[in-house]
């Protein structure tokens, strides 16, 4: 009895005196003896991303001395989610520039408070089939449930985790967003504490749709990410990204999609390759008088080009170009090929203006498969 008394005895010295451990990777005490805010601050610099966020939205104090469960985010789940705001700025054309700073305090604080709960919230009170329904500090709702890891090739074989849930506003599970625990069940001076694993992503699928809006909007621009050259090959199914009446119009919207998932229909083309551009390896069908898509391109050289289309069908049909919403090229008559894969060129010619421009591809009659666009300069 003098020896367990003697063992419980170092054990709690090592916890309080020792400089609090990082309970992240390694099995933590049932019970830290100083707030949840100070534990926090006790761990150096692996928590200086997150405590930045906690005093400049003034979470300190409730971090101190309310009675609440944190659901604690790591840094480099802060840094992700920087990462990911400033890819989604370079994707839509601006600077992949932007620090913490940039991020409106209002964002940081409604998400923040999201790992937030009131009250003392353990495992245990987590094992139903479904978990428990939670609510954050700003009422949003969220759901806790133990789930037990698979290890060593059995199923449900390794470590209990609680999965923490953005249930986004949504009954239904397929819609929330989940991130696992890497420890759980901390108890601090004035609350509970679990730490997330450093692979989820800080707000969940928030973060990006509210530090910068704009990357709700629906994405209009080239597929590729990049305007395509002329002279050179415009594969039909790389048509912009966009809304209908903006990237493309269509009257049919029941084609194949093997290669987009829009109303315009692509397929695998038998004559295709994808060594210009993913989309070399599919034309787009289905298609019907007045039908257009849309190209942003880059015409290094203005002047006369000669234009083949490269088309399939069994009917005919009408095809000329626009840019800027001007005709560049005569009405190029198509021919019936025999079949929806036997592929044949129609020709034409185009005036084309130097730079860069939405060029359309239009439909006037139409009963046929387009694969591409191959302009060359006439000198």
């Amino acid at each position: 009895m003098k020896k367990m008394l003697l063992l419980l005895a170092i054990t709690g010295c090592f916890a309080c005196k020792k400089g609090l451990q990082d309970y992240r990777n390694a099995k933590p005490v049932s019970e830290v003896g100083v707030s949840t805010y100070d534990f926090l601050k006790a761990q150096g610099t692996l928590y200086d991303t997150l405590l930045r966020i906690i005093d400049s939205v003034h979470l300190t104090e409730i971090l101190k001395n309310d009675k609440v469960t944190f659901f604690i985010p790591q840094d480099n789940s802060i840094e992700t989610a920087m990462r990911n705001v400033n890819f989604a700025r370079i994707r839509l054309g601006d600077p992949g520039n932007w620090t913490m700073d940039s991020i409106p305090l209002k964002v940081w604080d409604s998400l923040l408070r999201r790992y937030i709960l009131q009250g003392i919230v353990d495992a245990d009170s987590l094992r139903y089939a479904d978990g428990a329904d939670l609510v954050s500090l700003y009422k949003h709702g969220m759901n806790g449930k133990m789930s037990r890891t698979n290890a060593s090739g059995a199923v449900g074989g390794g470590t209990e985790v609680v999965q923490f849930s953005d249930r986004n506003d949504s009954r239904f599970i397929k819609d929330w967003s989940t991130a696992l625990t890497q420890n759980v069940d901390i108890k601090t001076k004035n609350g509970m504490m679990h730490i997330l694993e450093s692979r989820h992503v800080f707000g969940f699928t928030s973060f990006v749709g509210k530090a910068y809006p704009k990357s709700l909007e629906p994405i209009q621009g080239p597929y590729l990410g990049f305007p395509i050259e002329i002279p050179g090959i415009v594969n039909a199914a790389d048509y912009d990204e966009g809304p209908k009446e903006v990237a493309f119009h269509y009257n049919n919207g029941n084609g194949n999609h093997a290669y987009r998932p829009d109303a315009p229909g692509t397929e695998n083309c038998s004559e295709g390759d994808n060594q210009v551009s993913p989309g070399g390896g599919y034309n787009i069908g289905w298609t019907s008088d007045g039908d257009w898509v849309r190209y942003t391109v880059n015409i290094k050289e203005a002047g006369k080009y000669k234009v083949e289309l490269r088309i399939a069908g069994n009917g005919g049909g009408i095809i000329y170009l626009s840019i800027d919403g001007v005709t560049v090229s005569n009405e190029i008559p198509i021919q019936g090929t025999g079949g929806w894969q036997n592929w044949q060129g129609a020709f034409g010619t185009a005036d084309l203006p130097q730079g860069k421009h939405l060029m359309k591809v239009v439909m006037k009659k139409a009963n046929l498969n387009l694969h591409r666009v191959i302009f060359t300069k006439i000198n």
